[in-house]
């Protein structure tokens, strides 16, 4: 046993540690360790001091490095705990691996305290798990996270063995809601990981899932994975093992399914009633494939300054463009634009933070150089000049540009001036700059 360091080459240590950046320097820190081959218990105690006094990241980071090769099971409660925050988690993974007796049911208990990717992290080490506890888990929710469910959602498919799972004879609620989760995250073909196409059980476990919501109440959630599953299908994709004829019978399934009445009756319930938010986005989703109108409703919606972003780019994209005028006329009226003009930009921003500013930057982004929008955009251009996001300023920017140009009114030539003045994005001021030497002064229209 080496005699214990005193309290001033600790510090020192951890100063240096610290200065170090963690996720460079740990595989080196951990051979050198190896090669050194320090008494264990030394070098655990070291490894401990670091992880529970280090007062910065990267001192606390390499103990945990450190206690990945000289802990054991009596430093896992301290790891578990320093593993909740995210930004040490794959740290406390990794030496949860190296240290533990179980390491997959310790790694299991970090995956269910964290959310964002240190779940993700977390469970992609538990991929091909034969524990039951951690299957169920998997399936009935332990995919879901902060960041994306498409990173674990074919992990919890395949490890998980979803199919298998709902062919049992009893389904509780919980896992008939994480197979929709599941498979409408799988359903996602431009998503960061594999995808229904990975999938063996695909077309088997649709089919399953379609039998098991046939037999419920009309549920919204499942309503919309239905109609996810029937758009999926219609525009397969190329995949190898999925034959045309159970292609075309799982399809048939689905249809069935949606033209059900008590489903559009529910999907029109929902769009009637002034219930929770969530509902209503739901039956706007659903609306089309179980043959509902909803684009009423949605109007009706955004006559109530709720400011749903959803449901204003939900009614934008399902408008005809003869219509355009009149969602330009509704923003005029619902948005709070003076209000909102003094905020004024914040260079940290490229989307605004408020909801009323989404809806501003939905409209110019998507109506702003449409003829068919063709009424007044000035008052909304105007508080769009002054916005904390960059994205709505450079909308407003090629609104103007576009549908006035030379034309240019006296008024929006102050407004430009004013907000160049003010503009901390150097590209866009120099737009700001060369519209206003492009289109010259002009008598105001």
């Amino acid at each position: 046993m080496l005699s214990a360091p005193d309290a001033k080459t600790l510090t020192v240590l951890h100063d240096r540690l610290a200065e170090c950046n963690a996720i460079d320097v740990a595989d080196d820190l951990v051979k050198g360790l190896r090669a050194l081959d320090p008494p264990a218990e030394d070098l655990r105690a070291l490894a401990r001091w670091l992880a529970e006094h280090g007062t910065r990241r990267n001192a606390v980071a390499l103990g945990i490095v450190m206690l990945g090769v000289a802990g054991d099971e009596r430093d896992q409660e301290l790891l578990l705990l320093l593993g909740a925050l995210e930004d040490l988690t794959l740290y406390v993974i990794v030496a949860l691996g190296n240290s533990q007796p179980d390491r997959e049911q310790a790694i299991y208990c970090l995956a269910r305290r964290v959310q964002d990717w240190g779940r993700i992290h977390a469970v992609e080490r538990l991929r091909g798990t034969q524990d039951p506890e951690v299957k169920s888990w998997l399936l009935r929710g332990g995919f879901r996270n902060g960041i994306l469910d498409q990173y674990l959602a074919h992990i919890a498919a395949t490890t998980g063995d979803l199919y298998a799972a709902l062919l049992a004879p009893e389904i509780d609620a919980e896992l008939l809601d994480g197979a929709a989760g599941i498979l409408d995250a799988l359903m996602d073909l431009s998503g960061p990981s594999w995808d229904i196409r990975n999938y063996a059980d695909a077309l088997p476990c649709l089919a399953r899932f379609g039998e098991l919501i046939a037999d419920l109440p009309p549920n919204l959630s499942y309503i919309d994975t239905a109609q996810r599953v029937e758009a999926l299908l219609k525009d397969p994709p190329p995949v190898e093992d999925w034959r045309e004829s159970d292609i075309s019978r799982v399809l048939g399934q689905y249809s069935a399914l949606l033209a059900r009445s008590d489903w559009s009756q529910r999907v029109r319930t929902a769009l009637e009633q002034f219930g929770r938010e969530s509902d209503f986005r739901l039956g706007l989703a659903c609306s089309q494939a179980v043959g509902v109108d909803a684009l009423p409703h949605a109007m009706s919606r955004l006559r109530q300054p709720l400011y749903d972003r959803y449901v204003w780019h939900w009614a934008i994209t399902h408008t005809p463009e003869h219509e355009y005028a009149a969602l330009v006329r509704l923003a005029r009226q619902v948005l709070p634009l003076d209000e909102m003009a003094v905020e004024g930009p914040d260079p940290e921003r490229i989307i605004g933070s408020s909801n009323t500013e989404g809806v501003l930057d939905l409209v110019l982004s998507y109506l702003g150089e449409s003829d068919a929008a063709d009424v007044d955009l000035l008052p909304l251009i105007r508080t769009a000049l002054r916005a904390s996001g960059l994205r709505v300023r450079g909308f407003a920017l090629r609104t103007l540009d576009s549908r006035y140009g030379r034309n240019l009114p006296a008024a929006a030539r102050t407004w430009v001036h004013e907000a160049a003045a003010i503009e901390p994005d150097d590209e866009l001021r120099a737009k700001f700059a060369d519209l206003l030497e492009r289109t010259g002064p002009t008598d105001e229209k």
